[in-house]
């Protein structure tokens, strides 16, 4: 293997370029609308033991746990293709990271999103932002009407965590207008016009 090849392995290269990507100056790639809204989700670190394939993949999960899904995405195309659909991945933003980490968290969510689609994989976008700086990319690859999940695992914490995420969500609906909203994590009171579907889930409900 020469030494280009090993760059484009690294950095998912080849499946970039066959990807469709937003014009404006992040060119992230886009996840096509797909209408689909799970009856359940479950992480994706079961998806692999599980029998019961009427239900969607999230990867609201430590990044550490499917890190290797950026690493061998086609290694997972197979296993995932069974699942009524799977939910980008939700790689973090935490915002004591530098910028340069942020834009490429999203990007690779995007882009994994992307390539799944492209497979065969019914895939609906995971929304995530750390504050109003990232506002210029993380909404980007992501088609008005879209259905869309976002988070409030840890949004609870914290006041200035919770005045980020509303600001986030009246962002989001301006930008991308979802049809619908899969919220995880808790319930969290917010104003907007898509319709909203929660999933609870024992483990997370504890951290918030």
């Amino acid at each position: 293997m020469n030494q280009r090849n090993r760059t484009n392995n690294i950095y998912n290269l080849n499946i970039d370029r066959l990807c469709e990507k937003t014009k404006n100056f992040w060119q992230m790639p886009i996840i096509q609308k797909d209408d689909v809204i799970p009856h359940k989700l479950m992480g994706f670190n079961y998806a692999r033991s599980n029998k019961n394939k009427d239900v969607g993949i999230h990867f609201y999960l430590d990044d550490y746990q499917f890190e290797r899904v950026w690493k061998y995405p086609d290694r997972y195309v197979e296993m995932l293709q069974g699942y009524e659909c799977v939910l980008s991945p939700d790689f973090s933003l935490y915002r004591d990271m530098p910028m340069a980490m942020k834009m490429w968290n999203t990007y690779r969510s995007r882009l994994i999103g992307a390539h799944f689609q492209k497979s065969g994989i019914k895939v609906i976008p995971t929304i995530s932002w750390a504050d109003s700086d990232t506002f210029s990319f993380c909404f980007e690859g992501i088609p008005e009407g879209s259905i869309v999940s976002v988070s409030t695992i840890g949004v609870k914490r914290n006041g200035d965590s919770l005045r980020i995420w509303h600001e986030g969500m009246t962002e989001m609906e301006k930008r991308i207008k979802p049809s619908y909203i899969l919220v995880y994590g808790g319930k969290i009171s917010f104003e907007c016009n898509a319709q909203v579907l929660y999933f609870e889930n024992e483990v997370t409900e504890k951290w918030n």
